[in-house]
Parts: C-alpha cells; sequence; structure tokens
C-alpha cells in the first residue's frame, strides 16, 4: 500500500508548489554554512593557543550551529529565517569574545576598537585620519605632578603647558601606554636624544629627538617628579602620575643618572589596570594552579619565588594575594618600592637611607598581628632568619630571591648563613620562574624540527610533527609597502607568559637539607622524586605552540 499524500507532506516541509530551491537563496545558505565552519575553526585554535576550555566552548559552537541551520531550514519566510539564523552565529561570537579577551593580553583582545582599526587598514586598506586643523588634537593625558595637591598639572611650573616640550613628553608617554611598554628609556648622545620602550621584556626603537628638545623633555618628568632640574650629574629618583581619558591613572617612577654625553633618564610604568593578580592568567598548567592554591592558603609556611630581575616574581605573590580573604586575614607586605596598591592590605615601603630596612620593619610588623606577611625580597642574613621564624610561628610568608632556578634559592640561603634546621621546617615551596614572549597567532610560521634539535632538547624523535617560530620581520631590509603584521608590528610575538618549575618541600627534602647534603647530591634527589622543571614546562609550551624554541633558549638557561 502506497503511502497517502497527507503523510508525506506531514513530515516534510513545504518551499513552494514544485518543492524546488531558490538558486540564489541555497548560496545564501551555503555562505552562512561556512561562516559557521570558519567560526568553529576560530574558537577551536584560539582555544587551544591561549589554553582556554576548549571542549565546552567547541560544544556550544557545534550545538549553536546546528540550530541555526535548522532555523533557516523550518521557517518558512526567507528573510525571517535568515535573520534568526544569522542572530544565532553573531550570539556564539560575541559570547566567547566576552569570554577570552578578559584572558588574553591585551594587544591579543579582538573585535576591541584598536583590532577593528588595524584590521580595516590591513584587509581592506582603509586607514582613519583625524581631520586636519589649525591646532594640534588634544593628547587625552594629563600629568600629575608629585608635589601638587591639585588634580591636574600646574602651570606654574612651566611657561605654558602647550609648550614644544611638554608636548613632545605627552606624546612619549602617550605612545608608551598603548604599545604596552613597561619602561621608557631616554639615551643622550652628543647631537641627539634616543628614546626605546621596553615592550615584552624587549628595548624598541621608538624615536630620535635632538639634544635641546630631549634637555627640555627631561626637564618636564623631573619637575613632575620633584626633582632639582638643574642636577645633571648625580643620581636622581622620584615618581608623578597621569590621568588617561579623565578616568584611568598611571604610575611613573623616574630614576636619573648622569654620563659623558648627558643624562639618561628611565621611568618605570605601572599601569595597575594591566597588573596579573588572578592566578589562572599567570601561565601556570592546571595541575601547577592547585598546588600554588593550595599554599596561599596554609595558615603558616613559607612560599619563595625566584628567578631573575624582571621574571615576574612579585606579580606571582600579588596573585596569591588576590586568593585570599583580606577580610578575614591580616595582610602586611614590606616592598622597595611600593608600585602597586592593593585594597584590604597595609603596605609598607623601605627606606634603607632613613633606616627603614626589610629586617627592622620585619620586626615591627611581628607585633602587628599579621597573619600573612609578603617580604619584597631575601637580601641578608637577618631578614632571611626572621622571615624563617615567622614562617614557624603561625605566619605564612610569602616573598622572592634572586636565584636562576629552586634548587639555586635553597643554596642561596644557606650562603646566607641560615641553619638548616631552620630552613627545612620554614619552607613549604619554591617557584622558579622566568617571562617568554608569546607567538602571535596571526603571523607564526609552522615548521617541522629537525632530528638534532630535538634531540638537543631532549625530545623523542618522530612523534613531534611541528614546532612554530616568529615571523619577524628586518625593517632595515623591508620597504615601506612590505606588508606588516598588525598584531605585533612585525615582532612575531604579542605578550608574555610565564615558564615555571615548582619544589615541594616534602619530608624526604626536608631531612636531606637537614644533613647539609651539598647541591649535587640534593638535586638528584629532588629530580628522582618527580621534580617538574623550568625546562619541561618552556617544552610543554614550545609544543603547544605558545611560544618559541629560540625565545625558550633566551630566557631559560
Amino acid at each position: 500500500m502506497m503511502p497517502s499524500d497527507s503523510f508525506f507532506w506531514a513530515v516534510s516541509v513545504p518551499r513552494g508548489d514544485t518543492f524546488l530551491f531558490h538558486h540564489g537563496k541555497i548560496f545564501v545558505y551555503l555562505g552562512l554554512y561556512l561562516l559557521w565552519i570558519k567560526t568553529i575553526a576560530w574558537i577551536d585554535r584560539d582555544g587551544r593557543i591561549f589554553e582556554l576550555e576548549r571542549g565546552r566552548w567547541n560544544t556550544i559552537a557545534l550545538t549553536s550551529a546546528v540550530v541555526s541551520l535548522v532555523l533557516g531550514w523550518l521557517v518558512p519566510i526567507f528573510a525571517v529565517a535568515l535573520v534568526l539564523s544569522f542572530l544565532v552565529l553573531v550570539l556564539v561570537i560575541v559570547m566567547y569574545v566576552h569570554y577570552r579577551n578578559p584572558l588574553v593580553p591585551a594587544a591579543l583582545q579582538v573585535f576591541t576598537k584598536p583590532h577593528m582599526l588595524k584590521w580595516l587598514k590591513s584587509n581592506l586598506g582603509i586607514q582613519f585620519q583625524a581631520k586636519e586643523s589649525s591646532e594640534q588634537e588634544a593628547i587625552p593625558l594629563q600629568f600629575i605632578g608629585k608635589m601638587q595637591n591639585a588634580d591636574e598639572f600646574g602651570t606654574s611650573n612651566f611657561k605654558s603647558m602647550n609648550s614644544e616640550g611638554y608636548r613632545v613628553a605627552q606624546e612619549v608617554v602617550w605612545n608608551a601606554l598603548n604599545d604596552s611598554a613597561t619602561d621608557i628609556h631616554f639615551e643622550p648622545s652628543k647631537s641627539e636624544m634616543t628614546i626605546r620602550y621596553r615592550i615584552d621584556g624587549m628595548l624598541q626603537f621608538a624615536r630620535t629627538v635632538d639634544a635641546r628638545m630631549g634637555v627640555l623633555v627631561l626637564n618636564v618628568y623631573k619637575n613632575l617628579a620633584g626633582m632639582d632640574i638643574a642636577e645633571r650629574r648625580k643620581p636622581q629618583d622620584g615618581s608623578f602620575s597621569a590621568k588617561v581619558r579623565e578616568t584611568h591613572v598611571v604610575d611613573f617612577r623616574v630614576a636619573t643618572s648622569g654620563s659623558v654625553t648627558g643624562e639618561k633618564l628611565v621611568m618605570r610604568v605601572l599601569d595597575s589596570s594591566k597588573q596579573m593578580t588572578v592566578i589562572s592568567q599567570l601561565g601556570l598548567r592546571e595541575q601547577l594552579v592547585k598546588k600554588v592554591v593550595a599554599i596561599s592558603r596554609q595558615s603558616h609556611g613559607m612560599f619563595i619565588t625566584c628567578g631573575p630581575t624582571g621574571a615576574g616574581k612579585t606579580s606571582s605573590l600579588y596573585a596569591c594575594i588576590n586568593m585570599i580573604d583580606r577580610q578575614q586575614r591580616n595582610v602586611i607586605t614590606l616592598e622597595n618600592p611600593v608600585e602597586y596598591l592593593i585594597d584590604h592590605v597595609t603596605q609598607i615601603e623601605v627606606n634603607p637611607k632613613a633606616g627603614k630596612t626589610f629586617a627592622a620593619e620585619l620586626r615591627s610588623i611581628l607585633r602587628q598581628d599579621p597573619d600573612v606577611i609578603l617580604i619584597g625580597e631575601i637580601r641578608d642574613t637577618e631578614t632571611a632568619e626572621i622571615a624563617c621564624q615567622a614562617a614557624q610561628t603561625g605566619h605564612l610568608v610569602l616573598t622572592t630571591i634572586h636565584a636562576n632556578d629552586s634548587l639555586t634559592a635553597l643554596g642561596r640561603l644557606q650562603d646566607l648563613g641560615v641553619k638548616p634546621f631552620l630552613l627545612a621546617n620554614a619552607i613549604s615551596a619554591i617557584l622558579g620562574q622566568r617571562l617568554a614572549r608569546v607567538l602571535c597567532p596571526k603571523c607564526r610560521i609552522e615548521y617541522p624540527p629537525s632530528v638534532e634539535l630535538l634531540k638537543k632538547l631532549k625530545l623523542p624523535e618522530g612523534r613531534i610533527k611541528r614546532f612554530y617560530r616568529a615571523a619577524v620581520v628586518d625593517h632595515r631590509k623591508t620597504s615601506s609597502d612590505a606588508k606588516i603584521c598588525n598584531h605585533c608590528h612585525g615582532t612575531g610575538y604579542c605578550g608574555r607568559t610565564g615558564i615555571f618549575e615548582f619544589l615541594t618541600i616534602n619530608e624526604a627534602i626536608r631531612g636531606l637539607i637537614t644533613e647539609q647534603l651539598d647541591i649535587g647530591e640534593l638535586k638528584k634527589a629532588i629530580i628522582e622524586s618527580g621534580y617538574y622543571s623550568l625546562h619541561d614546562d618552556a617544552m610543554y609550551k614550545v609544543l603547544k605552540g605558545i611560544t618559541s624554541v629560540e625565545e625558550v633558549q633566551r630566557v631559560v638557561k
């Protein structure tokens, strides 16, 4: 018996009297389908690069794609079906961007105003230029002098705030903030002043000004920082602030030094909005995050971060403090200097010239009923011994020490003269770290690693098919018309991530420290206990395409 026509139409979706597709409409739906494919692929690739929740977002994207295409098929009115299907696509993209942007460096955020302007210029050749006028466009940045009570820079210190030197000083700071620079260097020569920015840990040329203008610009900063502008030989230091777009305040720490060609000035940019205070954003692997969280929640003990200058040691400790319940625990810090202010934390700045040393202040704050103590750096025997004693008397001590790795940190404390028994019982864990630049995901280049390279890196042959490297553009050999990646400005890198090693001081290691074994024997025992080294974490990030072999070799010796 043949099925009735009524049954056939009950399970079918009518598309006209002849049940034929419109050729134009089918191509529109095909385009929508391709957009979904590209979106799903981007979410998967982006999640893998930044170690986001790929599984959850892949499921959301795939499910939404099915819903979008089903809506396009079931809704009989073409315009309504297309709008609904496209809205589902837009909704998924907006949700994912809202989730991922706070978790990635500012330079890698998407669908922001800078990102859209760069995309239009790079892909469509559209460049937005300010309208020409008789007066220069005002820079939305306002200096706040150290010695001033007002919220704006007083005109009494300069003949005119619109002077050429003041304008250049504004431009230099404004460009540094836009480029996410951490330091600004003014390097004098006989005829000019070279200005360089430290971006992602590397110095990059910014501009040059003539020697006369260089002096005027330095005078602006020195006046703001409360320095003597007539003194150009002796070192000076100070600080000032700047208000950006009337809402955001950035601090600057200034230091000058005389040289044979003139006065050199370096400014450290302290932007609290870019301070990394979330433990998940440091670059720690999931198992290491759990260990650091567990240490931060202890009632006593000492947690040490170690590494060279600029390795992000203090930022890691700030992230630990951010996890502590500061309403119920008394947190006190000793820093030199205090770079970022933290809510509900008593922060004390050390000043050796005024007699406020780490050791003296640490003895004092132990009488302030602290639960958590952050010591900016252990530099001498007295500070080390007091910190170890505090860690054994009901205080959680967070501190840093200059050492190449976790094992060297133990040796450094022994060299300071801390008794082995005191050292072994005070330390809970040591976190060694470095900062490595992140490969630009837009222009990184994939390549197959050679057998020699794999042997050098102590990686298995045959199982690893690809590495990534930076597509660095040599501006000296590249014509001005050459296309340069707008995300990384031709450097091949955007932002930085941490490379870590974690040493837990267990009972076995405590015994070895107490027995005063030499570093070689202690290292052998630590490796045998399953020690996770800097090299291991660096290779993990290389295999994930987060950074390159060249960058790892630069930062991990």
